[in-house]
């Protein structure tokens, strides 16, 4: 199995029940030349993931119940305290989009 670190998703596209997640990180060669300041930072493709429609409405599902445990609320809550995520993030309340599934 081969690992693949990525900075964040820089979009999610979904076409004839196939759906791609395009995987960016920064580049290096110009990190490490001084080329590029961090106002500058322009994401570099890294990797995509293909999958179908039920595959990612599956790994949708575990993101959900990641979100939903306690241990990850908790340290969602420190990376916000010390401005490690965007403002305005928090993590959601135990059971949340319970509510949401009952209404759809």
């Amino acid at each position: 199995m081969q690992d693949v670190y990525a900075e964040t998703v820089s979009a999610i596209n979904f076409n004839n029940g196939v759906v791609r997640m395009l995987l960016v990180d920064q580049d290096p060669q110009l990190l490490a030349k001084g080329e590029q300041v961090a106002a500058d930072i322009e994401p570099r493709l890294k990797q995509q993931v293909i999958m179908p429609l039920p595959g990612f409405l599956y790994m949708l599902s575990v993101v959900k119940g990641l979100m939903e445990d306690p241990k990850m609320q908790g340290i969602i809550e420190k990376y916000a305290e010390l401005g490690l995520l965007p403002s305005g993030f928090e993590a959601a309340p135990t059971g949340a989009g319970k509510d949401d599934e009952a209404a759809a």
